[in-house]
């Protein structure tokens, strides 16, 4: 035989070998199935204060929320989805981030009007990781983790601490809103972004394109739920914002579809609903569950309208939806607040004096101020559920939050999963369907449960989670169906809706598999688990990626 004959033999032997090993090779993420031509587009739906007993899906009988049901009908329920802070900055930070918010310089309590960002520019979040991949990144809605502002020559001397660091309610005149906001959105990992930069209740009330103002503020805002009204832009409207939000997302799906066929699109929709103030507009009255009752179904058409958009663009059977929320929720309609307003305000005016009659104020505190000292109108509606506590709290009421995956290509039959899961660990579980190996720095406090979306039979993934109460910064840890709440330190927000409760400055363990609605604190009698609590948070502390064996 000829040397080149034998040469040639060689290669094929080698490709062909070469090619029977990669056939039996087990395929390791949802990106490189060869059922899938290409990655999947990606919807992260966040809800902003919504509840654990907010969703009909989730129990709620006086709220109907159908299209946000028929993502946990076709998809993935999950019951014990955690936040990583039961208050919207520091959640918000670890959803993007895949690490603990108590990592960083905010130990407790939300980012001022006018902060400086909390994401490090070193910092890798799911936008980045996603652009990086060759996806479209496009960021629509609420972002309250710091920009860079530029001040006038209004401002007073110190800016960093007076204007940047402060909750003076003055601040709104002292920016420049001609100069572009730097280090916000598209410093981290965003193509595009329209937003607000905080709650819908916080200024600057404008809108922000990318790196711009869009209007500057120059009218009167009326004090809507407000505790510090401040100039607002004329294209704001605060019955109108989250509509509008809705509007502009579904315009960016409609626009990458036309114009980016080749990319795969990832869309964070962090929504402004339902946070105070509620003020629905065509759902008014929808609900029997006063004003807060009608923005959830709001909430409910602004789902359905990126569904449908996503449906026109024939993306829907290959689009990955995750629908979750920042937190727990507010108890219902602040009293204070309707009070204030019911002789001067059609907003607040027709539904007070429907609901006043029928429903009393619950959840007061004699000596507290404003709406924790007349409290809320519930109407019976439990936007907690059976669990105790709401936004800020460190019980589960803070944390435990509705989380829905719907993905029709891969997920065929709907289920329910009860194993547990951080919203931290949504930086490492997209990795992975992508395809992405994050670096040692990158995703830090995330665990991947890929694996409880593809199989309702999967284990759990993690086995503990360090998490910390939004208004106090106490460490809150879950391990074996057992909570640990530490005390709250001395100073920090004393916000709680349970005056004659437990204390926040008490230590508290929790068997929440039999004592769900955290009423029977077991800390004087087992100091043996105690001691094991305290030592995980230790161990979290000082070594990332622990959490799958403690």
């Amino acid at each position: 035989m000829k040397a080149k004959e034998t040469k040639f033999i060689k290669v094929i032997l080698i490709i062909t070998l070469f090619l029977l090993i990669m056939s039996i090779v087990p395929q390791k993420s949802f990106a490189q199935n060869s059922s899938i031509k290409k990655p999947p587009n990606i919807i992260l739906i966040v809800a902003d204060d919504l509840g654990y007993g907010d969703l009909s899906s989730y129990g709620a009988t006086k709220i109907k929320t159908p299209t946000i049901d028929l993502l946990a009908n076709q998809g993935v329920k999950f019951n014990n989805a955690y936040a990583a802070s039961s208050m919207c900055s520091p959640s918000r930070y670890s959803i993007l981030t895949g690490r603990y918010s108590w990592r960083t310089r905010l130990k407790y309590g939300v980012l001022k009007y006018f902060d400086t960002p909390l994401i490090n520019q070193d910092r890798s979040t799911i936008g980045e990781m996603l652009q990086r991949n060759g996806y479209y990144t496009a960021c629509v809605g609420k972002w309250h983790l710091g920009m860079d502002w530029t001040v006038n020559d209004k401002a007073p001397e110190n800016p960093a601490k007076n204007v940047f660091d402060s909750w003076d309610a003055n601040s709104f005149q002292y920016i420049d809103y001609s100069v572009s906001v730097k280090n916000g959105p598209i410093e981290r990992g965003f193509d595009y972004f329209y937003g607000i930069t905080g709650s819908n209740n916080m200024q600057p009330y404008v809108f922000i394109e990318n790196e711009h103002v869009t209007q500057a503020p120059s009218e009167k805002e009326r004090a809507y739920d407000h505790y510090n009204p401040a100039d607002k832009a004329p294209n704001w409207d605060i019955r109108k914002v989250n509509i509008d939000l809705t509007n502009k997302a579904v315009e960016v799906i409609n626009k990458h579809f036309k114009n980016n066929t080749d990319k795969p699109l990832f869309l964070y929709h962090p929504s402004t609903a339902p946070h105070r103030p509620c003020l629905p507009t065509f759902t008014k009255g929808e609900s029997q569950a006063g004003l807060r009752g009608d923005v959830i179904q709001e909430l409910d058409w602004s789902v359905g309208e990126i569904i449908r958009a996503l449906k026109e663009n024939n993306a829907y059977e290959n689009t990955l939806i995750i629908f979750t929320s920042d937190n727990g929720p507010r108890a219902g309609d602040p009293v204070y607040w309707l009070n204030k307003y019911k002789d001067g305000d059609e907003d607040y005016q027709d539904a007070y004096s429907k609901l006043s009659e029928n429903y009393k104020p619950e959840l007061k505190k004699e000596d507290g101020n404003l709406i924790w000292k007349e409290g809320w109108i519930t109407y019976d509606h439990k936007a907690s559920g059976e669990l105790l506590g709401f936004k800020s709290d460190a019980w589960e009421g803070g944390f435990r939050v509705p989380f829905l995956v719907s993905w029709p290509n891969r997920i065929k039959t709907s289920y329910e999963n009860s194993n547990m899961l951080c919203l931290t660990d949504l930086y490492a579980t997209i990795a992975e369907i992508i395809g992405e190996t994050p670096s040692t720095n990158e995703g830090v406090d995330s665990y991947s449960f890929l694996s409880n979306i593809e199989d309702k039979n999967a284990k759990q993934i993690r086995t503990s989670m360090v998490l910390s109460g939004g208004a106090s910064g106490a460490f809150v840890v879950l391990k074996d169906d057992f909570k640990y709440i530490e005390p709250a330190e001395k100073g920090r927000w004393p916000e709680t809706y349970y005056p004659d409760g437990p204390s926040i400055y008490d230590y508290q363990l929790y068997n929440l598999n039999e004592d769900i609605g955290e009423q029977h604190n077991l800390y004087s009698e087992n100091p043996e688990k105690v001691n094991n609590m305290r030592q995980i948070i230790n161990k979290v502390k000082n070594n990332h990626k622990t959490e799958t064996n403690l």
